[in-house]
């Protein structure tokens, strides 16, 4: 990995107040701050290790990838992205992997391929539909009720079968079936982790995932 150099920092700059003979104003003459609406409506960063902040800090242009794909990178696995994405080459057969009508189908048979099934997964993190009520200001009370009849990313599920369509923005449908339940629900597979950490099916979907959110 490329060093990174630390920018110089010319101290007699730090200060360049027009007359520093005067004091800084108090809190109480500072104008309020405004802050960005899309920080509260958003994931929830989760802690980085070592090695994902230090690809963090690294400018996402220098590769032509997001660092936030490392967040969800269980502590301490390393992770090699050339690795990743000559994976990704022969799964979709081409050097280009992003993220199309195309690819999304080559990986659905992809998938259909090597699935162990039944596949018992949870959700990644919220739902769409949850983040008002675990990251806004929507009622506990309200939240209970529906996720008796929505499907919450603290529920687990079962993969039954996997929909022989992809759609554009959302890739991958699975028809899942809540355990414990009759409930049958048609999600993302991009949302989904599998619950056994030691399944086949475990890899298979972080890749997924890893690859339709990023690319």
């Amino acid at each position: 990995m490329p060093k990174f150099n630390q920018p110089k920092v010319n101290k007699s700059k730090l200060d360049d107040r027009p007359d520093q003979s005067k004091s800084l104003p108090s809190q109480s003459e500072l104008p309020p701050v405004q802050l960005d609406e899309t920080i509260v409506a958003g994931r929830r960063p989760k802690p980085l290790n070592d090695i994902q902040r230090l690809l963090a800090e690294v400018p996402a242009l220098s590769f032509g990838f997001d660092p936030e794909m490392f967040a969800n990178l269980p502590e301490n696995l390393p992770f090699n992205l050339k690795q990743f994405e000559s994976k990704i080459q022969k799964i979709l057969g081409s050097k280009n992997i992003d993220v199309c009508l195309e690819n999304s189908v080559k990986y659905l048979d992809y998938i259909k391929q090597n699935i162990q099934l039944p596949c018992h997964v949870t959700g990644i993190q919220e739902f769409e539909w949850e983040e008002e009520y675990t990251m806004g200001s929507g009622s506990k009370k309200e939240y209970a009720k529906l996720k008796k009849t929505q499907p919450s990313y603290t529920d687990s599920f079962t993969i039954n079968r996997l929909e022989d369509f992809v759609v554009q923005e959302e890739g991958i449908f699975v028809k899942v079936q809540r355990v414990g339940e009759r409930q049958k629900f048609m999600l993302p597979l991009s949302e989904l982790e599998s619950v056994n950490v030691i399944s086949p099916n475990t890899q298979l979907l972080d890749d997924y995932a890893l690859w339709f959110v990023n690319y």
